[in-house]
């Protein structure tokens, strides 16, 4: 078994004569935090909307542990352990936190005191501080991505995707998502984080690919 847990071989996408990426290549190990840099336009995003099976790649192939897979959507990529925190957070506003979190995984019976607890104890561990039973629409947009990280979380990612993470969130709140992100790839997750704010990133990053 490769000692790589996602590997991208040779990827390659385009969009009619557009190309969008060619022959891309890039390993991530267990607990390794990864920055992936470049300017707007380079394709980052599009990247990992493959990995995430939200597009498929025309040519080239996408590993987990050595063994090649395709996802053909994002269930898919999750039920493999691969998540993603888009720009857009893709939350109910109405719903509370564990609502949110839980949502389309939650079983038959739902009893909200024990969801709470368990949510909030998920929390707990990577120091994501917000209140499983708070209505999402009372939240900052620094929380609201915590809760987007412990949807990923919940489903037992063991791979983090984040695009521009940094761009919603205050200075104080970058270091913080800095120690919640070492926290996880201290307990064996691994996490891309997607930028174009190398000073944002150099003190959280284990390696940079541009």
């Amino acid at each position: 078994m490769s000692d790589h847990l996602v590997q991208f071989n040779n990827i390659s996408k385009f969009f009619g004569k557009v190309i969008a990426l060619k022959d891309v290549t890039m390993k991530l190990r267990k607990g390794e935090i990864m920055c992936l840099l470049g300017d707007n336009g380079a394709g980052k995003s599009t990247l990992f909307r493959m990995i995430t099976g939200a597009e498929q790649p025309d040519s080239g192939e996408i590993k987990v542990h050595g063994t090649a897979q395709i996802f053909r959507n994002p269930a898919d990529a999750l039920n493999a352990g691969i998540g993603m925190v888009h720009q857009e957070f893709r939350l109910i506003p109405s719903f509370s936190v564990a609502e949110n979190v839980i949502l389309s995984s939650s079983p038959p019976v739902l009893k909200a005191k024990e969801i709470n607890k368990q949510v909030a104890s998920l929390a707990d561990r990577y120091g994501l501080n917000v209140d499983p039973a708070q209505p999402l629409w009372q939240l900052s947009m620094g929380e609201r991505q915590k809760v987007e990280i412990l949807k990923v979380l919940w489903r037992n990612g063991q791979v983090l995707i984040l695009d521009e993470p940094t761009t919603v969130l205050t200075p104080a709140e970058v270091n913080e998502l800095g120690q919640i992100l070492r926290r996880m790839a201290n307990d064996g997750r691994s996490i891309i984080f997607i930028s174009h704010k190398l000073h944002e990133v150099s003190g959280i990053c284990d390696e940079a690919t541009v």
